[in-house]
């Protein structure tokens, strides 16, 4: 029995032997294209299999990848991140550290260059601070250093100039300029409480005229309002009475006196008209007083002058002449008062109407003084200590528009309660009237001013917990062949303003200092330094 036998089979996709040969060669050239993505992956795969086996799975350092071909894999200092064949900080033969002098406890920093200047970054002349450093430190609390913090015994090291650079490391040079130690308080500038008047009337009654309105200047006695109070006709009467018996009372005790000394009426006569005499001369006193006591001031001859005119003169008392004038027929009363100004200045505040019924305790204007003022600062209760009276004073609007300058007139015995600050005050001139009522800003009381004060950038000074920093360039930087370097130099801050910074202690002027970039040399400084200078903090 014969066996049926198969034919070997072939794909598809690679031949048919129906298809014409032209087909087929399409065939094999698209599954060729569909393939190769396949093998491409599987290449790379087989070739970081290879790599690994031979670099035992590890992948190569930045270093390595950074560097310059010339250096090769093994010399390279990991912790300073230069070649360790010229690792300054590894490598004591090539540029050996200076002798350390230890912590100076006058400046209050390691290696002090103002007792050492020989550590200065200098070639040539050493400029030394211009004034008591050491003074000014003690002034004040200031910021300590840690006497055992040792991150000044190191060095920042690049591989080259251009390394530096490309580390965003800017520098500058360490300078004098004008500084001033000072306090800042927020204040409040305010009208002088002792020329500032709230006028009122005296005595109840009906506003008859108003002069003056909110705004006006007025003058040191100048009538503002005419007040018709009852009262005030009443009082002008019984001084005019007193006055006319006065007169009475005077020209009897003169003709019984020398009736008297004839013989012709007994002297009891004259002692009794004597004792009347007195009476009115009280009268006229207690009048006076009573018309002094409503602000009018009175003549001391007025009690010696005919009665009509005395009368006429009482009628208008304390009006000027120029104002009677000008009154209205109707208005020409005896009972009036006027509203004068004490002193002159502007009319802060007025809300009295002609025809409103007024009191004593009705506030017809409020006068203010504009060219003189107070400065209230509130100073915090740890700065208090500094404060005295006498100390220089500047102030600046909040809106950074005005600055006015002054002297501390007086300090505070008490502490707020409520905020526990120290107020004190200042005296302003505003003569130009420029500055204003209830304005708010902050001060600055000076303790002292320097005018050749040591300083740098701000972004110069770096810090640890306990510890201040400066990185100065070495002065043999541009040596061809030398390090590229900075040192780390411990530094006391003093006083500071918005760009600069006063450094009493660690750095001379005309060094270099690292500036904008200075952060990138404190994190390499403490990348190899982990935990020194730390967990001690005696100063």
């Amino acid at each position: 029995m014969a066996t049926a036998t198969n034919p070997p089979t072939e794909s598809p996709l690679l031949s048919h032997p129906q298809l014409p040969p032209a087909r087929q060669l399409q065939r094999w050239w698209m599954a060729a294209v569909h393939a190769f993505p396949n093998l491409v992956v599987f290449s790379l795969l087989g070739g970081i299999m290879v790599f690994g086996h031979h670099s035992g799975w590890k992948l190569p350092r930045m270093s390595e990848l950074t560097r310059a071909g010339a250096v090769t894999a093994d010399d390279w200092c990991e912790d300073h991140l230069v070649p360790e064949s010229q690792c300054i900080e590894c490598r004591d033969d090539l540029l050996p550290k200076r002798e350390l002098f230890g912590f100076c406890r006058e400046h209050g920093v390691a290696e002090c260059v103002h007792h050492h200047p020989e550590l200065a970054q200098l070639k040539g002349d050493l400029p030394l601070p211009k004034y008591d450093t050491a003074q000014a430190i003690a002034m004040v609390d200031r910021p300590h250093n840690n006497s055992r913090n040792t991150l000044h015994t190191h060095r920042i090291q690049f591989t080259s100039a251009e390394s530096v650079a490309k580390a965003g490391i800017e520098v500058d040079v360490v300078q004098e300029q004008p500084l001033a130690d000072a306090i800042t308080a927020n204040g409040e500038l305010q009208f002088d409480p002792t020329r500032v008047a709230h006028l009122t009337t005296r005595v109840p009654g009906t506003v008859l005229l108003v002069f003056k309105s909110l705004g006006d200047e007025v003058q040191a006695g100048e009538v503002l309002a005419l007040v018709d109070a009852a009262q005030v006709g009443q009082v002008k009467a019984q001084l005019l009475q007193a006055i006319v018996q006065l007169q009475l009372r005077t020209t009897t005790v003169d003709r019984l006196r020398s009736i008297s000394t004839s013989g012709a009426i007994a002297h009891k006569s004259v002692i009794e008209a004597e004792a009347v005499l007195q009476e009115a001369e009280i009268a006229v006193i207690t009048a006076r007083q009573a018309l002094a006591n409503l602000g009018f001031e009175l003549p001391e001859t007025l009690d010696t002058k005919d009665p009509n005119k005395v009368s006429e003169q009482l009628r208008f008392l304390g009006i000027p002449k120029s104002l009677v004038s000008s009154l209205p027929s109707g208005t020409k009363t005896a009972n009036l008062i006027p509203i004068q100004a004490p002193y002159g200045g502007t009319v802060v505040d007025s809300e009295v109407v002609a025809g409103e019924v007024v009191n004593a305790t009705s506030t017809l204007f409020t006068v203010a003084d504009p060219t003189r003022l107070w400065l209230q600062l509130h100073v915090r209760q740890e700065d208090a200590k500094y404060v005295r009276r006498g100390l220089p004073v500047k102030f600046r609007t909040d809106d950074d528009q005005q600055e006015v300058a002054g002297s501390v007139a007086w300090v505070s015995p008490a502490l707020d309660e409520q905020t526990r600050t120290v107020r004190l005050r200042v005296a302003v001139a505003n003569a130009d009237g420029r500055l204003r009522d209830k304005v708010y800003g902050t001060g600055r009381i000076i303790l002292r001013e320097e005018p050749h004060a040591i300083v740098v950038p701000r972004v110069a000074v770096q810090s640890t917990p306990d510890a201040h920093f400066v990185f100065v360039r070495d002065k043999n930087y541009f040596d061809q062949n030398g390090p590229k370097f900075f040192h780390v130099r411990q530094v006391r801050i003093g006083a500071s303003s918005e760009q600069f910074i006063e450094l009493l202690a660690g750095v001379l002027p005309g060094e270099v200092v690292a500036t904008k970039g200075s952060t990138v040399l404190l994190a390499q400084l403490l990348r190899g330094n982990l935990g020194a200078g730390c967990g001690c903090h005696d100063h």
